[in-house]
């Protein structure tokens, strides 16, 4: 995470905004890291509309429904002692009707098949050169059973009803020679009466889904993916059409569930309903059980899918042992504002006015870092703070590869932090033992891309799931055993492959297990992440005043660290002092005194009281 900085006016104002330059410049290079091709983004662009008017448009008429012929009748709102809870219809292809509560949610037959799910490259060219019609489903001699034929094998998928709840069993059959790694089903196309308001429980990029999942499904952030995959997240969509409420699950935890578009624009009322399957293997069948659960309007995620969520948190149990929930400050050594010849790792101390040339310049400088740290320390002490992060120990000479991570490569990368002036320990040694012989924990920033020096130059390698395992566990143990650090920001938490997907969560799992006596902060969160950590989201930026709400519906002990380096706005107090009384840790500004760190120690001591008054009142 990058902050950037105006020129130094000051030297306590330049050190400030050192801090607060960098979230930006990270979520530019974030967004520009998850944009797709562009080439690819303009073909989408022209044929999305084409797409909606050919691929998804109804040709089916709306037909009435008889006795001996059910079909699907017009959405319309039946009489409550007739119509009341959910009711369907199962036929020879998947479902003939659906409605809850009177209120009918297919706009044909062919919306209620079981077929595969068309990628979006798949639907374009069978709008443009269509093809023979695929193999029709077959029904199975079971009631409310379909079958599924193809060439790797069979799906049968048996329908069911739980008091409000549509349940579907999926067999899937792989009876070729070859994996099944990955295939997409659409289980239906549901026509809401509106446009519902819903999303995942997914946690988002820099903290967008705090809120919980309550945007219109047509208009979801970005920050927030249409598909609940369980490797990451509970695997729950929620849709609230105001008659109704339905919860699309994977009640087995094995299927991801996605409502992946609409498929009427701009009306934004038609949304198919996919799951994904993955990891058949050869000759054996796996089961899938998913659910649409419906409830009344207003009913929460909780009502209708609580025995989920305890599953997930059961499967996925809540691992961060970290009683010490008091304020971390930040401390930042280097900044790209400081443009001096004699000062390539561009140190701010002296306001940048720094000679690494010659010894005596390297003395001046260790003199000017010693001099910052006995400064932090004790404004860490006066706030009341547990620790400190330092964010680039490793200098920053090359902006551009910087934050490098990697505090292995102080020695080379930034030579001079191991001047020792004719004494035993280097200076970035003896600027780590001040904070600690003053009881205070130390931390330091890292990312889990390996470097590669290209011309001279550090460049940042992308690395699958068990590399970035790998490099995240080797440079905690250097910065564990070398400076005694326990807070660790995990800097680019994401891959730099289209779609930039954050780290999958077993990698902080096995870190975690590793070393269970350390805070991992990672940048880019996923819910799952709150079970092996304490993710960073900016209040400074986005105004994140807590914990997401999905992540606490499954983790009501998770807990963020929330970026505040000026402290509160007087219209976000109470959030954030709710925010600290529930666990969660603000990030200040920690190497020079200023209103920021007297905002965060005034938030603390209203926490506190208002914990010790609640306290009391529970003891009366």
């Amino acid at each position: 995470m990058r902050f950037f900085a105006k020129p130094v006016l000051s030297e306590a104002e330049g050190l400030r905004m050192t801090f607060t330059r960098r979230v930006t410049e990270n979520s530019v290079k974030t967004v520009e890291a998850i944009k797709p091709d562009w080439k690819w983004g303009t073909f989408i662009g022209f044929f999305l509309p084409f797409l909606a008017a050919t691929v998804f448009a109804d040709t089916n008429p709306v037909k009435t429904e008889s006795q001996g012929n059910p079909t699907v009748t017009p959405a319309v709102v039946q009489s409550p002692d007739t119509k009341q809870g959910l009711k369907f219809v199962v036929g020879s292809h998947g479902l003939d009707s659906l409605s809850f509560n009177g209120q009918s949610l297919l706009v044909s037959l062919e919306s209620g098949e079981l077929q595969p799910q068309k990628s979006v490259f798949r639907a374009v060219l069978d709008a443009l050169v269509p093809r023979s019609s695929p193999r029709a489903a077959t029904p199975d001699i079971k009631a409310d059973t379909v079958d599924l034929s193809y060439p790797w094998g069979r799906i049968s998928c048996a329908y069911g009803k739980r008091d409000d709840r549509l349940t579907m069993r999926l067999e899937v059959s792989n009876t070729s020679s070859e994996p099944l790694n990955e295939f997409s089903l659409r289980l239906m196309e549901l026509n809401f009466p509106c446009v519902p308001d819903g999303g995942t429980l997914e946690a988002g990029m820099f903290g967008f889904g705090f809120k919980g999942p309550e945007w219109p499904l047509d208009r979801w952030p970005a920050s927030i993916p249409s598909v609940a995959d369980p490797l990451f997240v509970v695997p729950i969509i929620r849709a609230d059409f105001g008659t109704g409420v339905l919860n699309f699950c994977s009640d087995d935890l094995e299927c991801s569930v996605g409502i992946p578009h609409t498929t009427n624009p701009p009306d934004g009322t038609r949304y198919p309903l996919v799951i994904t399957c993955r990891d058949i293997k050869p000759g054996t069948t796996r089961v899938f059980n998913v659910s649409l659960r419906f409830g009344p309007a207003g009913a929460g995620v909780q009502d209708l899918s609580g025995d989920l969520l305890e599953r997930y948190a059961g499967k996925y149990p809540f691992q961060v042992d970290w009683k010490d929930r008091r304020p971390i400050g930040a401390i930042f050594l280097a900044g790209p504002q400081i443009n001096v010849p004699s000062n390539p790792r561009r140190w701010i101390v002296n306001f940048g006015q720094i000679d690494i040339t010659n010894d005596k310049g390297k003395a001046a400088f260790r003199a000017a870092l010693l001099k910052l740290a006995d400064n932090s320390v004790q404004v860490l002490k006066d706030t009341g703070a547990q620790g400190m992060i330092t964010w680039d120990p490793e200098g920053e000479e090359f902006p551009g590869a910087c934050y490098y991570g990697d505090p292995r490569l102080v020695p080379t990368l930034a030579p001079e932090m191991e001047f020792k002036n004719d004494g035993t320990k280097s200076v970035i040694d003896e600027y780590f033992e001040k904070f600690r012989a003053a009881g205070l924990r130390t931390g330091v920033c890292i990312r889990p891309q390996q470097i590669a020096m290209i011309d001279g130059k550090p460049v940042h390698q992308d690395t699958d799931d068990d590399h970035a395992t790998e490099v995240l566990l080797e440079r905690i143990g250097y910065a564990k055993q070398r400076w005694g650090c326990t807070l660790f920001y995990v800097d680019s938490t994401t891959t730099a492959t289209i779609g930039g997907r954050s780290y999958y969560p077993d990698v902080f799992k096995a870190v975690a297990q590793a070393y269970p006596d350390v805070l991992l902060i990672p940048e880019n969160e996923s819910m799952r992440y709150f079970a092996y950590s304490a993710p960073l989201n900016s209040y400074m930026h986005h105004k994140i005043t807590s914990t997401p709400a999905g992540a606490r519906l499954v983790y009501p002990k998770a807990f963020s660290v929330l970026m505040a380096p000026d402290g509160d706005r007087p219209e976000d107090h109470h959030a954030l002092v709710s925010a600290v009384r529930r666990g969660d840790i603000l990030l200040f500004n920690g190497w020079y005194k200023g209103d920021g760190a007297e905002k965060i120690k005034r938030l603390y001591e209203e926490a506190r009281r208002l914990s010790e008054v609640g306290s009391q009142s529970s003891n009366q």
